[in-house]
C-alpha cells in the first residue's frame, strides 16, 4: 500500500504527529491509538519532504519485536530504500556504536563479556579487602550477603550513564540540601503535626527556593527541586484536605526516618549513606574489569554515553549522521539513554530545537524494575522547552465499557502527564464498536473457585464457538498462572504459556548434581559429606531401591555409627551401586568433565556390573518430558562452556564449583519452554509480556489489594536511592501496579474479565484492590458460596523424601517401635515440630526420627563455638570462684571453632566475628557470672516426665538458689538480638514464639526433673551473646506465666507427643508458611483436628 493510501487513513492528530518533522515533539499515545502507524509514516514523511538520505534517520525502539515489525511496516511503504533506515533497540545500538568507533572504547584493546559469576567473584574479591565496618560488607555463614544487591545496584547506576565521580559529585550535590533543609525539617516535625506544622512546612518551601545547588547532571534532577515540589503539593493537598495533618504526616512518612541511634533525620541522609559506600566499590570493580578486559551487559549503554559526551569528534560525527531521531515508548527509558538522546540532540547549531520525537504514554509506564524512569517523559517539556505536544486520544481497540472503565482506574494515579499539563486530556474516544461488549469484575469465594470458575467460562466460550486463539489470561505474577494451568488443562483448554525453567531445578539435572556431589565427595575421601547426600539422592525413584531398604539403612547406619557407604557395601541389593560409586570416584580424578556427566547419566558404561538408570528412567520415552530433559542438559553444558571455555582441562569438581556459585549468587540457567500452539490456544501470559498484544477477550485474574494494590509484596532493594536518582523505584510501586493493571485491561477488544477471590488457599481474607474498590462502572458479578469449591492444595513441601513417606505405617511402626519405646521429647524437637516454614512433621520424621544426615551449618559451627567459650567461663567460675581473663575465654572459642568442619574464608569470618561480639559481652555480662550457675546442665537422665510426656534437655545455665529453693534458666543465642516476644518481621515473630516455648519447656523439665522437681521456676531469660546495632547487649525475660499460657503449651506438648508416638505426621502444606500458619497449626494440634488419623496409625 503506497503512502498517499496509508495517509489517508490516519486520523489528524496522527497526521499532525507525521507532518511535524521539524523540532521536538512529543506524542502521547494512549492504548490502541496506531502508534506504530505514526512512526513509519514519519519517517516516510521525513525522506519525502527533506533531502535526507535514510541513514539519517534514527528510530529507536525497546523490544526486538518493535524493531522487526517497525522495518517491515518502512519497507511495505517505501520499499527497500527503507533498509538504510537505523532502527535499533537501544541495546544494539550502543553495540554498533562500540562496533563501529572502537577507537574510543578500551583503548582499542579486545575485551570479552564478562558472566554473572565471573562478576561476583570481583565484587567478593573487593569485599574481601574492605574495613569490617563497611555496611556493604554483610556476611552470614561465611558468604557475603550483599553481593547480588552490589551487582543490581551497579547495574542500575550503569544504567544512568553514571561513572563513580559523577555519583559522587551527585551526592555532595543532595548532602547541600541535606545539610540545610534536614534541621530545619526536624524542628517542623519535632511536635505533633498540626496548624502550626503547616504554617512551619510552608516557611521552609519558600527556604528551598532559595538554595542553588549545583546540578553535575542536566538530566537529573536538582534535589532541592524535587523537594520542594513534593513539599508545595502535600501543602496544597492539606489546605484542601477536610482535616490538615494526614497529607503533612503521609509527607513526613516519605521524607522523614530514625537514624540508627533512633533520631530523627531526613531518609536522603540514610540512603546516602550506603550510596557512599557503594561508589567506592563501584570504582574498584570498574578498574578490575578493566584490567581483565571484561565489560559487562549494562555497558554497552553506559560506555557509549561517556565516550559521546567525552569526545567531541566522535559526537560531532554522530550528530552528523542522524539529523532525525524518533524514540518509540518512551515512558521506559532510563537515565543513561535519556543521555544518549541529549548528547545526540545537544548542538548549538539547533538552538534548544533538536528534530526528536519521542512517542509513549506516562500511564503505561511499567518497566522501572529495569532502571526506566517515568520523569524522563513527564519532564521532558522541561528539557525541551519549546516541544510540540500532540495527544492521540481515537482508539481503535478496546469497547467503549473498556475504555472507561480503564480511565476510572488510571485516573486514580497522582504520576501523570495530564496532572502536570493543565491542557492535557487523554481521555480516550472509543471507535471500536463490537457486538455485546463487556467489562465486569467477577468475585469469587477462594483462589481455587476462581481458578476453576476461570476454566469453566473460557470452556462455556469455546462451546459457543469463540476461537481460543482470541482469549487471554494475565496476571501480575507468573506463579498465579502456573497455579491456573491444572484447571485449565483438566477442562481440556489448550493454552499457549512460555515458561521460563531453572535448569538447575530440573529433576534430571538435579540428579546428575547429586550424584556429581556424592562422586566428588567420595573421590576427596570424605566419606561424612556423601554420608548426608546419599539419602536424599536415592530416595529418587529413578534409582528404584525399595523403600524398606533406605530405612533399614538408615537405622543400621544410625545404631552403629556406621557411614552409609559402609552398610550400602554390606547389603546385597545395594553393594553393586556402592561399588560403581567408588569406581566412579576414581574415574573422576583423570576424566574430563563431559566425559563424566556421560557415564553418570548412563550415557557411556564402564561397569558390567552397574549403570546409571538416569538416561533409562528420564530419557526412555520418546515424547515432549524426554525432549525438556536434553535441553535442560544440553542448556547447561552450554553454560559451562561459557564459564569455562577449555574443557578438557574441567573436572566434576569444576561443575560443583560452578553451580555452587550459581546458587550463592542466585544466577539461574533458564531455558524457556513453550507450551501449546499459538494459533488455536489461550493464551497466557504476565501482564509485563501483553503490553503491545490486544485480544477480543481477556481475563485479568487475581484483582485482590495483595496482589496488585496498596498491599502487594515488594521486592526488596536494600540500597535506596534519594528522591532525585529513582534509579529502580524500589523495585515496585502502587503507582506501577496501577499502570501495570491499566495496560491490563486496554488489551481488550470486547471482553474485559476481572476475576477476585475473597480468601486464599490458606483461608485468609483478601481486599479487592484498592483502586477498584471505588464506584467504577464495571458490571459486578458475586457467585457467592453457591460456587462449588474444587481446587485441593497440592504443593509437597519436601518433595524429594515422598517415596519414603508414603509407606505404610505399619512397615514404619515395626521399624521404629524399639526407638519410640525409648523417644524424650525436647524443646528443639517441639519447635521442629511446629515449625510449618521448615518442613512441619514432615521434615521432623526425617531429620529427628529417622535420623537423616544433615550437614552442620557454619554457623551452627560458630554458635557451638561460642556456647563452649562460655561454658568454659562458668565452669571456671565453679571451679576457681572466679572467672578466666577474657583473652582465654576467647582463646578457647577460637580453639573450638578451629576444629569445626569450616572452609578458611568461613573460618576467618566467624572468627573475627566472635572475638568482636564476645569482647562486648564479657565486658557487659562477664562480671555477672556467679558460683551458684551451672553451665550445660544436662536432663537427659533426670527422668522428666509430665503427663507420661517423656522430655529432656540440655540448658545452657541454670541458677540455682539452694536456700531458697528456686532455680532460673539462661539460653544463650546467637543470632541477631530481638527486642520484644511479639514485634517485628514475620521471621522475628516465628523466632521469638519458638523461643518463648523453649523456655516454657524448660520450666516444666526442671519443675518435673528427679533433681529440681521441688524448686521454683522464678525466670527464664534469652541472653543474646551478639550486641544490637546500637551496640547494646539484649536479654529478654519470660517473666510471670498466666495459667493460660501454660495450659495451652502442655495441651500443646501432648499433642505432640501423641503424634510421634502414633507416628502421625500431618501434611502441613495448606497452612501459610508463616507466624499466622505456625499459631493455626499449633490450635488444630491442640484441638484435635488429626485425631482421626492418629486412630488409624496406629
Amino acid at each position: 500500500m503506497n503512502y498517499e493510501i496509508r495517509y489517508s487513513k490516519l486520523n489528524e492528530r496522527q497526521k499532525q504527529a507525521v507532518n511535524t518533522i521539524e523540532g521536538p515533539v512529543m506524542v502521547v499515545a494512549g492504548p490502541g491509538t496506531g502508534k506504530t502507524e505514526l512512526l513509519s509514516m514519519r519517517a516516510a514523511n521525513i525522506l519525502r519532504r527533506t533531502d535526507m538520505l535514510p541513514e539519517n534517520i534514527l528510530c529507536l525502539t525497546f523490544t526486538e519485536s518493535g524493531s522487526i515489525a517497525m522495518q517491515k511496516r518502512l519497507v511495505d511503504i517505501i520499499g527497500r530504500e527503507a533498509y538504510g533506515i537505523s532502527v535499533f533497540t537501544f541495546h544494539a545500538f550502543g553495540s554498533e556504536i562500540i562496533s563501529r568507533y572502537r577507537e574510543y572504547f578500551y583503548n582499542g584493546a579486545d575485551f570479552n563479556p564478562a558472566d554473572e559469576l565471573t562478576r561476583h567473584k570481583i565484587i567478593t574479591d573487593i569485599l574481601q579487602e574492605l574495613p569490617p565496618k563497611n555496611p556493604l560488607k554483610t556476611m552470614m555463614n561465611g558468604e557475603f550477603t550483599s553481593v547480588g544487591m552490589i551487582i543490581s545496584a551497579i547495574s542500575d547506576i550503569k544504567r544512568a550513564g553514571l561513572e563513580p565521580k559523577e555519583l559522587t559529585a551527585i551526592l555532595d550535590a543532595n548532602d547541600e540540601v541535606i545539610d540545610i533543609a534536614e534541621p530545619l525539617l526536624i524542628e517542623a516535625f519535632s511536635a505533633r503535626v498540626n496548624k502550626n506544622t503547616f504554617d512551619k512546612l510552608a516557611s521552609i518551601s519558600e527556604s528551598l527556593a532559595k538554595i542553588n545547588e549545583p546540578q553535575p547532571i542536566p538530566t537529573i534532577s536538582r534535589l532541592s527541586d524535587i523537594l520542594r515540589a513534593s513539599l508545595k503539593r502535600s501543602l496544597e493537598e492539606a489546605s484542601e484536605h477536610p482535616k490538615i495533618t494526614p497529607p503533612l504526616t503521609k509527607w513526613r512518612t516519605d521524607w522523614m526516618t530514625k537514624s540508627e541511634a533512633k533520631k530523627p533525620i531526613m531518609a536522603a541522609r540514610k540512603q546516602q549513606i550506603k550510596l557512599r559506600a557503594l561508589v567506592d566499590i563501584y570504582e574498584k570493580y570498574l578498574e578490575n574489569m578493566q584490567s581483565a578486559k571484561l565489560y559487562d551487559f549494562d555497558d554497552m549503554i553506559s560506555q557509549v554515553v561517556h565516550a559521546i559526551e567525552q569526545n567531541p569528534s566522535l559526537q560531532a560525527e554522530l550528530q552528523e549522521k542522524y539529523q532525525y531521531i524518533m524514540v518509540d515508548e518512551f515512558q521506559d527509558t532510563n537515565h543513561a539513554q535519556m543521555r544518549i538522546l541529549h548528547a545526540l540532540t545537544n548542538n548549538p547549531a539547533n538552538e534548544g530545537n533538536p528534530n526528536l520525537m519521542v512517542v509513549g504514554d506516562d500511564d503505561q509506564a511499567i518497566y522501572s524494575f529495569q532502571g526506566a524512569d517515568i520523569g524522563n517523559i513527564l519532564d521532558f517539556k522541561k528539557h525541551y522547552k519549546n516541544a510540540k505536544l500532540i495527544t492521540l486520544i481515537d482508539n481503535y481497540r478496546s469497547a467503549e465499557c473498556i475504555l472507561t472503565a480503564a480511565r476510572e482506574v488510571i485516573t486514580q494515579g497522582s504520576e501523570r502527564l495530564e496532572n502536570r499539563i493543565d491542557e492535557l486530556d487523554k481521555n480516550l474516544s472509543p471507535h471500536a464498536l463490537p457486538e455485546k461488549p463487556n467489562a465486569e469484575i467477577v468475585t469469587l469465594p477462594s483462589e481455587g473457585s476462581e481458578r476453576e470458575w476461570i476454566a469453566r467460562d473460557i470452556k462455556d466460550k469455546l462451546k459457543n464457538g469463540q476461537n481460543p486463539g482470541d482469549i487471554a489470561i494475565l496476571a501480575r505474577r507468573h506463579a498465579d498462572l502456573v497455579s491456573l494451568l491444572p484447571y485449565l488443562a483438566k477442562a481440556q483448554i489448550p493454552v499457549s504459556y512460555d515458561q521460563n525453567d531453572n535448569v538447575l531445578d530440573n529433576d534430571l539435572v538435579s540428579q546428575i548434581l547429586y550424584l556429581s556431589n556424592i562422586v566428588d565427595t567420595l573421590a576427596n575421601n570424605d566419606l561424612g559429606h556423601a554420608n548426608e547426600l546419599l539419602p536424599q539422592m536415592m530416595a529418587h525413584p529413578a534409582w528404584n531401591f525399595n523403600p524398606k531398604i533406605l530405612w533399614q539403612i538408615s537405622l543400621k547406619a544410625y545404631k552403629n555409627r556406621l557411614q552409609w557407604l559402609e552398610v550400602l557395601q554390606s547389603t546385597p541389593e545395594t553393594k553393586p551401586f556402592a561399588n560403581w560409586l567408588i569406581s566412579c570416584a576414581g574415574a573422576s580424578k583423570v576424566l574430563p568433565m563431559e566425559r563424566m556427566l556421560d557415564l553418570l547419566s548412563g550415557i557411556e558404561i564402564f561397569d558390567e556390573n552397574y549403570t546409571s538408570p538416569l538416561k533409562s528412567y528420564f530419557l526412555a520415552e520418546n515424547n515432549a518430558e524426554r525432549i525438556s530433559h536434553l535441553q535442560n542438559l544440553i542448556a547447561l553444558r552450554t553454560k559451562l562452556r561459557e564459564h569455562q571455555p577449555d574443557l578438557r582441562k574441567a573436572r566434576l569438581s569444576d561443575l560443583l564449583e560452578f553451580v555452587k556459585i550459581c546458587q550463592q549468587t542466585n544466577t539461574t540457567i533458564t531455558i524457556r519452554r513453550h507450551i501449546g500452539q499459538d494459533s488455536q490456544s489461550v493464551k497466557l501470559m504476565s501482564a509485563h509480556a501483553s503490553k503491545g498484544l490486544e485480544f477480543d477477550t481477556v481475563y485479568l485474574i487475581g484483582a485482590t489489594d495483595t496482589n496488585w494494590g496498596s498491599k502487594a509484596s515488594r521486592g526488596g532493594n536494600k540500597i535506596a536511592y534519594p528522591e532525585n536518582l529513582r534509579l529502580r523505584n524500589n523495585n515496585d510501586s502502587p503507582e506501577e501496579r496501577l499502570r501495570l493493571f491499566f495496560v491490563g485491561m486496554t488489551r481488550a477488544k470486547r471482553q474485559l474479565i476481572i476475576s477476585r477471590a475473597l480468601q486464599s488457599e490458606s483461608g485468609k481474607e483478601l481486599m479487592l484492590a484498592n483502586f477498584l474498590a471505588g464506584e467504577l462502572s464495571l458490571k459486578e458479578t458475586n457467585l457467592g458460596d453457591d460456587f462449588q469449591e474444587n481446587h485441593k492444595n497440592e504443593i509437597i513441601e519436601i518433595e524429594w523424601y515422598a517415596p519414603i513417606i508414603s509407606l505404610p505405617q505399619a512397615t514404619m511402626r515395626d521399624l521404629l517401635d524399639e526407638d519410640l519405646s525409648r523417644y524424650k521429647l525436647s524443646a528443639t524437637h517441639v519447635n521442629a515440630f511446629i515449625d510449618i516454614t521448615r518442613g512441619g512433621p514432615q521434615s521432623f520424621l526425617l531429620n529427628n526420627i529417622l535420623h537423616f544426615p544433615s550437614a552442620r551449618s557454619p554457623y551452627a559451627s560458630y554458635g557451638t563455638a561460642i556456647h563452649t567459650a562460655l561454658q568454659f567461663a562458668h565452669d571456671s567460675m565453679l571451679a576457681d570462684g572466679k572467672t578466666p581473663p577474657p583473652e582465654q575465654i576467647i582463646d578457647k572459642f577460637k580453639s573450638k571453632l578451629e576444629n569445626e568442619p569450616l572452609t578458611a574464608e568461613e573460618l576467618n569470618h566467624f572468627t573475627q566475628k566472635g572475638i568482636d561480639a564476645l569482647n562486648i559481652f564479657l565486658q557487659n555480662k562477664l562480671h555477672s557470672f556467679t558460683r551458684d550457675q551451672r553451665a550445660e546442665l544436662n536432663f537427659s537422665n533426670q527422668q522428666a516426665t509430665f503427663k507420661n510426656v517423656r522430655l529432656t534437655g540440655k540448658i545452657d545455665v541454670a541458677s540455682i538458689d539452694e536456700k531458697n529453693k528456686t532455680i532460673a534458666v539462661t539460653d544463650y543465642k546467637t543470632g541477631s538480638p530481638l527486642h520484644a516476644w511479639n514485634k517485628g518481621a514475620d521471621y522475628d515473630k516465628i523466632k521469638a514464639h519458638k523461643y518463648r516455648q523453649q523456655l516454657l519447656f524448660y520450666k516444666l523439665l526442671a519443675e518435673n526433673s528427679r533433681d529440681w522437681k521441688n524448686y521454683k521456676f522464678i525466670d527464664g531469660i534469652l541472653q543474646f551473646v551478639e550486641p544490637d546495632k546500637a551496640g547494646d547487649i539484649i536479654d529478654i525475660r519470660l517473666q510471670e506465666v498466666s495459667e493460660e499460657e501454660l495450659t495451652n503449651f502442655t495441651t500443646l506438648l501432648e499433642a505432640i507427643w501423641h503424634h510421634i508416638q502414633n507416628l502421625n505426621f500431618p501434611d502441613t502444606s495448606n497452612y501459610s508458611k508463616d507466624y499466622a500458619g505456625v499459631l493455626e497449626f499449633e490450635d488444630d494440634l491442640k484441638r484435635g483436628k488429626f485425631k482421626n488419623s492418629i486412630d488409624t496409625a496406629v
